[in-house]
């Protein structure tokens, strides 16, 4: 037993993720707001093909689209380097009007989030299934990126730059800062 009435997490996992979740407990929850400034890192399942509403493997599809060749997707995440604007996704624990989107989105109001700064540091492939036409069908990747980023939003955008739609079928956070 810790024998304490603090108890504090530095950012949610999505639902359908596992990994990595660091707790604060006593005195050191006056430190979880500066732990979920650090960088995060993930290993993520991207299926091509096929995008959800929620972007995960949860949702219901919305959009179908040819799988990319292995060329056009190397070439996607190389864009996805360095800083950029993202979109969130509708559904995601951001408040609107003091509202969480997925809230307001499960109601059906039509919402649109603004982009944030976020920055990818690092993407590294890890294994790739193709198909028997040799079309990439799922991608694992590895992401080093900066508070604030959605891995579920990275996986569209990275499949709507290489002519294709996706969703996340696993998300795992391997790392937050040096933990």
């Amino acid at each position: 037993s810790l024998q304490t009435k603090k108890v504090g997490h530095t950012g949610t996992l999505d639902s359908f993720a596992q990994g990595l979740l660091v707790v604060c407990t006593g005195k050191l929850t006056k430190l979880a707001g500066c732990i979920t400034e650090f960088n995060k890192s993930y290993i993520a399942l991207i299926k091509f093909g096929e995008e959800t509403d929620t972007l995960e493997k949860n949702g219901s599809v919305i959009k179908t689209e040819s799988l990319p060749t292995e060329e056009k997707l190397l070439n996607a995440i190389k864009k996805f380097n360095g800083p950029q604007k993202q979109i969130p996704p509708c559904f995601s624990a951001i408040h609107v009007d003091g509202k969480r989107a997925s809230d307001l989105t499960r109601k059906g109001v039509d919402i649109t989030l603004p982009s944030r700064d976020i920055e990818i540091y690092s993407s590294k492939i890890l294994d790739i299934r193709k198909n028997k036409e040799d079309k990439v069908e799922y991608c694992l990747i590895e992401f080093t990126v900066s508070k604030g980023t959605y891995i579920r939003s990275l996986a569209r955008d990275i499949a709507y730059e290489c002519g294709s739609v996706a969703h996340l079928v696993g998300l795992y956070r391997t790392k937050v800062g040096n933990f």
